[in-house]
């Protein structure tokens, strides 16, 4: 892989971190980029000299310029996995790791015709805008009170848990009941999926 790639796979992971846990650390990018931790550490030391990331601590999030890069990384992730799911037939849980190579691939000069061709969509499969990277208005299953909710989105898309929810037939824009314990539980007709405090935090919920 190229260092134009893995510069483009280090943004999008410590946007997709920032945007479930608000800042991303060397552990999560280490797992996540299934890299050694002395790695993630060289490569984002380069990051930071180019002015990319920022460090406070052990946090880590994007600057201006490392979030005005991550944009169009994102969109061509999440345009990818629409196409690993209607042309590949790649099953939901699976289609964020199927893309990590064809997102690569897509010339920005033949986005708007790649785009095009699956239909204009505008979301991910996981229920993530392709456009809009501004705040939406839902919640976090961590914070929802109990009671029924639709499943807005799934920020960090991690595979285990997409296809526990595809077990259960939990995507996006169906219906789940809250259940607020030790553990947060989703509930719906086929059986309830207990979430970690962590993993509560990235499943996202409207009324």
């Amino acid at each position: 892989m190229n260092f134009k790639n893995n510069e483009e796979d280090y943004v999008k992971t410590i946007f997709s971190l920032s945007e479930a846990f608000e800042v991303a650390n060397e552990n999560q990018i280490s797992r996540d980029l299934n890299v050694s931790m002395a790695t993630v550490s060289e490569y984002l030391n380069k990051l930071e000299r180019k002015k990319i990331i920022r460090r406070d601590g052990r946090n880590i999030t994007l600057t201006r310029e490392g979030y005005a890069m991550a944009i169009p990384v994102i969109k061509k992730h999440r345009i990818s996995e629409v196409f690993a799911v209607k042309m590949l037939e790649v099953p939901w849980e699976y289609s964020h790791s199927a893309v990590m190579d064809i997102e690569h691939t897509i010339e920005d000069r033949y986005f708007d015709n790649f785009i095009k061709n699956l239909g204009n969509p505008l979301k991910c499969p996981h229920g993530n805008s392709i456009y809009n990277m501004t705040k939406i208005d839902d919640i976090k299953a961590l914070l929802a009170g109990d009671g029924k909710y639709r499943i807005s989105r799934i920020v960090y898309e991690d595979t285990s848990m997409l296809k526990k929810m595809a077990d259960l037939g939990m995507y996006p824009d169906t219906i789940v009941e809250i259940i607020q314990g030790d553990l947060v539980t989703l509930s719906n007709n086929n059986g309830e999926l207990k979430l970690s405090p962590v993993m509560s935090r990235t499943i996202m919920l409207v009324k």
